[in-house]
């Protein structure tokens, strides 16, 4: 007789999820600086400030939601309880674009950090970036597909490197090359800026920055008393992020500063603006100790990045798990398997989606901006249903 195949088991405790919350929403900025500060110009801190309180916010409705329904599938799942199946299918749907563009953009900005980082050129222009991120997402991909990952044990060890990462960044920065009279500066429309095509367009792109909480709700069937220890995680995570990342755009824009309607921030480092901003040490620190932070920087942005496509490839899978089980798809995705718990048909057409996803981009062209933009709209979407399906089950569940 078969043995039966045992699904999702609470073994996360407050750590791993505190791990897996800040590792997963951290890895934000290194995709969402350059993005953002193409539009936002001096005004970066201030819009990443405005988008870090609604989602605090946000997050707020999904602590609530997630404690009360401790079950994968996050806004989803929200939206399927207090409304109906086809509700629920939307949102999935959002949430599933949103997922796969976070993959995407990881897979497309992470060999622009290896190449920032160890000074090779061709990593950072076509075709080979494009080549390096569709086989990142590739090798990903196969090895998901080979075993079941357990993502609380690298986790840590991530959100512990992106910790010292951006803290160091930061405290070199504000010692360095912070100006309070350019930051002060900068706090102003600069000439040819528009507050509808730029700041009022930048503001939804400011969450790009705080991706990754869709991924931490999926946790929740797995969190050991997810009604204490998941909001405590996720609201401690969150608030460190949000206070680093404001820090990290005021070291950024304050180190290039806008000049005639730009910045080199979101124009030459757009990609990887965090080594960015390693560059501006010089003449500040021996030409060495820059070279060696150039390095660390950038690599440990490439393995942040390799562990958020790895994390919201689980992410997606497990959605697509819950909206299965639920029928708002088919049955099958809903399986549980031995090798990889959630289905082996959803890995793999969520890798080869993804891969679809950066070549279709690279072939229109700006596909950071693309790309960026259509997240807005889906994790905008996908916010606003679950805020309000969490007020609605106030109403008819209390």
């Amino acid at each position: 007789m078969a043995r039966k195949v045992r699904g999702f088991e609470r073994v996360l405790d407050a750590p791993a999820l505190f791990a897996i919350a800040y590792g997963e929403i951290g890895s934000s900025i290194y995709v969402a600086l350059g993005i953002v500060a193409a539009s936002a110009l001096g005004l970066t801190p201030v819009v990443l400030a405005v988008t870090g309180l609604v989602f605090c916010l946000v997050a707020l409705s999904y602590a609530e939601g997630t404690a009360a329904m401790p079950e994968t599938g996050g806004a989803a799942t929200f939206t399927r309880r207090a409304y109906n199946d086809l509700v629920g299918f939307v949102t999935g749907w959002a949430l599933f674009l949103d997922y796969l563009i976070v993959i995407a953009l990881s897979a497309l900005f992470l060999p622009h950090y290896v190449g920032a980082a160890l000074q090779v050129d061709s990593l950072r222009d076509r075709p080979w970036d494009v080549v390096v991120a569709v086989g990142a997402i590739a090798v990903i991909g196969m090895v998901r597909l080979a075993r079941r990952t357990r993502l609380h044990r690298p986790a840590l060890v991530v959100a512990l490197l992106d910790l010292v990462v951006q803290s160091l960044i930061v405290l070199l920065g504000l010692a360095l090359v912070f100006s309070p009279s350019t930051l002060v500066d900068g706090l102003a429309l600069a000439p040819g800026q528009d507050w509808l095509d730029d700041l009022l367009f930048a503001i939804p792109l400011g969450f790009l920055a705080y991706t990754g909480l869709e991924t931490v709700a999926n946790l929740a069937e797995e969190a050991r008393e997810p009604g204490r220890t998941l909001p405590r995680s996720l609201f401690s995570a969150i608030g460190l992020v949000v206070v680093l990342t404001v820090l990290v755009a005021v070291v950024g824009v304050t180190a290039f500063p806008s000049g005639d309607g730009a910045s080199e921030l979101g124009d030459q480092w757009l990609e990887a603006p965090l080594v960015g901003i390693v560059t501006a040490f010089q003449g500040e620190l021996p030409d060495a100790l820059v070279d060696v932070l150039r390095v660390a920087v950038g690599l440990s942005a490439a393995l942040i990045l390799m562990m958020a496509i790895t994390t919201s490839i689980s992410g997606c899978a497990r959605l697509a798990h819950s909206m299965g089980t639920h029928g708002m798809l088919p049955r099958e995705i809903g399986r549980f398997e031995r090798r990889t718990l959630v289905s082996r048909e959803t890995i793999a057409a969520i890798t080869v989606v993804a891969m679809a996803v950066v070549g279709i981009g690279a072939a229109i062209g700006d596909e950071a901006k693309l790309l960026a933009s259509t997240y807005s709209f889906g994790v905008l979407l996908a916010f606003t249903l679950a805020q309000l399906a969490v007020i609605r089950l106030r109403r008819v569940e209390l």
